[in-house]
């Protein structure tokens, strides 16, 4: 069983089903309501731990009913929490999340300051068959990044806004949300943005779109590869699924475009589920990886 190290935010999400998102100073009241752990790189853990590789998850927590819930959660899914950094004197970040019946949503996140990291001992004495981190601690980010590059293996950056230049220089593979994309080249032309990254830097970069899939350059021209079609009923986590799912298919050593197409068909299963990384896929057949 490949060996994934993940490295970012966690966080807990109150999640509330509301008909149409919020959009006064009002009440609103919720069809349905779920407590899940989230975060972008806690997120994409359980997905790759759901999708049969071995995840160890470094971020840091507070010593609170978050934070306790959260290792909790972990633990649960088959997830090496064992050097996730617990703070007492830290409130656990948490989110309040609102879907509407399209599966869209609002996110208000509280994230908590002093979260970051710039060396770790066990990170330093493991090799792992690849490395992810969704960039929101930006010192541990470039850490495990370089830590990917000293022992060979793939260095996956889930690149949303704000983008670190640092960190999109030293990954192997760096996958933009298209916002990440367009504030981090100041263009909001897919294929020049693409090209920009490309020229700057040796390394794979794609950008997820939702619905749309995902661009990357072949040869310096655009590939598109579009997901199923499905009629999504909570997209929350998708994004986070879709990186696990490609770091999962890179660490097997699975070609860009097939890692791609699983990532793509590992997200669209997540959006047909409510529960946001509680709606996440277990293993399931397919023909990419």
């Amino acid at each position: 069983m490949n060996s994934i190290l993940v490295v970012g935010l966690v966080t807990v999400d109150l999640i509330y089903y509301l008909n149409k998102l919020p959009s006064k100073g009002i009440k609103y009241f919720s069809k349905e309501q779920i407590k899940s752990t989230g975060g972008n790189a806690s997120n994409a853990s359980i997905a790759i731990s759901r999708l049969g590789g071995s995840v160890t998850f470094v971020s840091t927590l507070g010593n609170d009913f978050f934070g306790n819930y959260i290792l909790k959660e972990l633990k649960s899914e088959n997830i090496n929490t064992n050097h996730i950094i617990v703070k007492n004197n830290l409130n656990t970040s948490n989110s309040c999340v609102t879907v509407d019946s399209k599966g869209e949503r609002q996110i208000v996140n509280y994230r908590s300051k002093n979260l970051d990291f710039e060396d770790n001992q066990f990170i330093k004495e493991n090799n792992f068959n690849a490395y992810l981190t969704d960039g929101r601690l930006e010192k541990a980010s470039i850490f495990i990044l370089n830590e990917a590059r000293r022992n060979n293996k793939p260095g996956i950056l889930d690149a949303e806004n704000p983008v670190s230049e640092k960190a999109v220089k030293i990954a192997s593979h760096v996958a933009f949300s298209l916002q990440g994309l367009e504030s981090f080249t100041n263009t909001s032309s897919v294929e020049k943005s693409l090209k920009i990254v490309k020229k700057l830097y040796n390394n794979f970069c794609c950008v997820t779109d939702g619905k749309n899939g995902v661009f990357f350059l072949e040869k310096n021209e655009l590939v598109q590869i579009k997901p199923p079609k499905i009629k999504a009923i909570d997209t929350l986590a998708a994004g986070d699924v879709w990186h696990g799912a490609f770091t999962l298919a890179i660490s097997l050593g699975t070609s860009l475009l097939n890692a791609c197409k699983f990532a793509n068909l590992a997200a669209s299963k997540k959006c047909r589920n409510l529960g946001g990384i509680k709606g996440s896929p277990y293993k399931f057949k397919n023909e990419f990886i």
